[in-house]
């Protein structure tokens, strides 16, 4: 919905008030609708507000009232039933910023995040006692980032460029150099590429009083789980589950339409955004459909025109050639804040946002947690049989233990070859390896095979999520865009954390899909969208927004030259040459390297976006 931003100086130091201008200014993109500040010399609150419900001036942030400040980002969604439950009292708008605002002064922090319901970041000032308090969503939805630098003064701010243009942070060189390894940076909880910079956990919130900062949990996932309610369910048949899938899956849809402003919703084709923009459409007659058509061998135009036939609407497309990748990835990277390395198809989404944006409209549907709560991931399916399927392998395995030198020559893992892998893990703060001893016993009630199972909902909605949401974010609210996701609501991830995998993970007689030939993938989400959907949508194979990506990408020498990854590495012209010569190293890897370099370029040297596109332009090709 909008960005916020501001500062705390721990030493009630005066701080300038055109800090916060200057961070209005960099996130306008957030929110230009309207922008603010509240400002007391040691503390400040700024706010860009997209505006989506009650669109007047009176729902404009900063809300300040009776000895309290509040600026927010996100929608509570069910603002309006809070309102009947709060002390009565006069409102001047019919925001839900209102709502949330009156919550806090009359329930405080504990009660209200108890009983809010959707996706928000916010700054909670109360002047009487002079404590500041800084929320984050239960999944992380809403970015959040923080730090104090090294005048003993906390900034905060939707976007880290935000505060980078305000106050002095480092980048780490270790985290630097070790971000183009499967993009650590999206999928942390917690770390970014700069020293003493941190994402706010989400789940989490921080009171700032008195020169100290408190760090709280106030909610995690796994205290969804109920053994009751898995039992109830697992007595259950798929079409009785289904049934009540449905009606929480619905409910979800008519909560998050909520809107004063137009919606939309993107659509691949796919089963996850199908089913949405299919219930979304009957409760929205004007309900706008968009997709990216990446022309060519990648293109789902096809399923999405199927769709859009189906529902007896238009499908606005943008049609995304290969070379527009390059076209575009400096500016999506300065807005990604982060090297491209995970989602390349960020560049295609930019683009959809904008077509979006260019029809009026200000939110929109999409899919994203539908494979991580239902198991969509092929990877996720086959686990179960791994062992099988390795088998092979094992047999050898076996063969080489038995003589170790031999096993020592052919597996490079017993050198320092699997040393990358333990720096990963150790910049993610080994924190899958972490939770899964602390959340496993969640699951105690089941059986260990079936533990297992059933904790990979939960492991992927406390990781194999934050990078999707990541991108959705940012490649959103670059044109002023507001993703919601309806498969992320409380109650659809509640009945998920909950729902025995059985209905989540089908079988069948038939070839269903080569990656998992007899099993099917969402089997809930599948069966209730053969209630609406045609065969070929609700059967349709997942594949995860395919493009010519960093495996067809080439790079010439000349984007490392005086560069950044050289003046980390000390690599001269001749060994960078070297680095980027045919055939010398794999293609991907250093396209991995180049993602980092525009980013370093952006971030580290503080180049122009300018300079830096023109230099890509020069530099970097997609090939077939």
């Amino acid at each position: 919905m909008c960005g916020i931003s501001g500062f705390c100086s721990l030493n009630k130091v005066s701080v300038k008030k055109e800090f916060l201008s200057d961070m209005i200014e960099v996130q306008n993109h957030r929110g230009p609708d309207s922008n603010n500040f509240y400002y007391n010399k040691h503390v400040g609150l700024a706010h860009n507000r997209l505006s989506l419900i009650d669109l007047s001036d009176n729902a404009n942030q900063p809300f300040y009232q009776d000895n309290y400040v509040l600026i927010y980002n996100g929608e509570i969604y069910n603002f309006l039933e809070l309102k009947k439950e709060l002390p009565r009292t006069v409102y001047r708008s019919n925001s839900d910023t209102e709502v949330l605002f009156n919550c806090l002064k009359f329930w405080g922090i504990e009660k209200t995040l108890n009983k809010i319901q959707g996706m928000f970041a916010f700054a909670w000032y109360d002047i009487s006692k002079d404590e500041l308090v800084l929320v984050r969503d239960r999944i992380g939805i809403k970015p959040l980032f923080y730090g104090v630098d090294t005048n003993n003064c906390l900034w905060f701010a939707s976007e880290v460029k935000a505060i980078l243009k305000v106050s002095k942070f480092e980048p780490d060189p270790v985290e630097m150099l070790l971000s183009p390894i499967g993009g650590i940076v999206e999928k942390s909880k917690e770390k970014t590429l700069w020293n003493n910079l941190k994402t706010l956990t989400p789940g989490h919130l921080l009171v700032i009083k008195n020169g100290e900062i408190l760090k709280k949990e106030y909610f995690n996932i796994k205290n969804y789980v109920n053994e009751n309610e898995y039992n109830r369910l697992n007595k259950s048949t798929l079409s009785e589950v289904t049934d009540e899938f449905e009606s929480i899956f619905d409910n979800s849809i008519q909560k998050l339409l909520i809107s004063d402003a137009p919606m939309g919703a993107f659509v691949s084709g796919g089963i996850d955004s199908s089913l949405i923009a299919s219930f979304a459409a009957k409760h929205q007659k004007d309900l706008k459909l968009f997709t990216a058509n990446v022309v060519g061998k990648h293109s789902e135009i096809s399923a999405a025109k199927l769709l859009a036939n189906t529902l007896n609407k238009d499908v606005y497309q943008y049609r995304f050639e290969k070379e527009m990748a390059i076209r575009d990835i400096t500016n999506v990277t300065w807005h990604y804040e982060a090297p491209l390395v995970v989602h390349f198809n960020a560049l295609p989404f930019s683009n959809v946002a904008a077509l979006a944006r260019n029809e009026n409209v200000k939110a929109v549907l999409t899919g994203e947690g539908a494979d991580e709560l239902f198991l969509g991931y092929p990877k996720l399916l086959t686990k179960k049989y791994e062992r099988l399927i390795r088998f092979p392998y094992t047999i050898l395995n076996k063969i080489y233990n038995s003589v170790p030198q031999l096993k020592s020559y052919l597996n490079k893992n017993e050198g320092s070859g699997g040393l990358s892998t333990l720096h990963e893990l150790a910049v993610q703060g080994f924190d899958r390896q972490i939770l899964r001893k602390e959340n496993l016993s969640t699951y105690d009630f089941l059986g260990k095979k079936e533990q297992l199972q059933h904790y990979l909902s939960m492991q992927m909605i406390n990781e194999g999520i934050i990078s999707l949401l990541w991108r959705n974010d940012r490649m959103g609210m670059m044109h002023s865009i507001e993703s919601r996701f309806p498969f992320l609501d409380e109650k659809v991830i509640q009945f998920s954390m909950n729902l025995p995998v059985k209905f989540k993970i089908g079988r069948t007689k038939s070839f269903y899909n080569y990656k998992h030939p007899f099993l099917i993938d969402k089997q809930i989400v599948r069966n209730l969208g053969k209630r609406s959907l045609p065969k070929k949508l609700f059967t349709k194979k997942k594949n995860g927004f395919p493009m010519h990506a960093l495996r067809n990408m080439s790079v010439k020498p000349e984007l490392f030259y005086n560069g950044v990854f050289a003046d980390l590495m000390k690599l001269s012209r001749v060994q960078i040459n070297h680095m980027t010569e045919k055939n010398s190293y794999t293609k991907y890897h250093i396209a991995l390297i180049a993602m980092f370099e525009i980013w370093g370029r952006l971030f580290v040297d503080n180049r122009s976006k300018e300079e830096v596109n023109s230099l890509a332009l020069r530099s970097l090709s997609i090939e077939e």
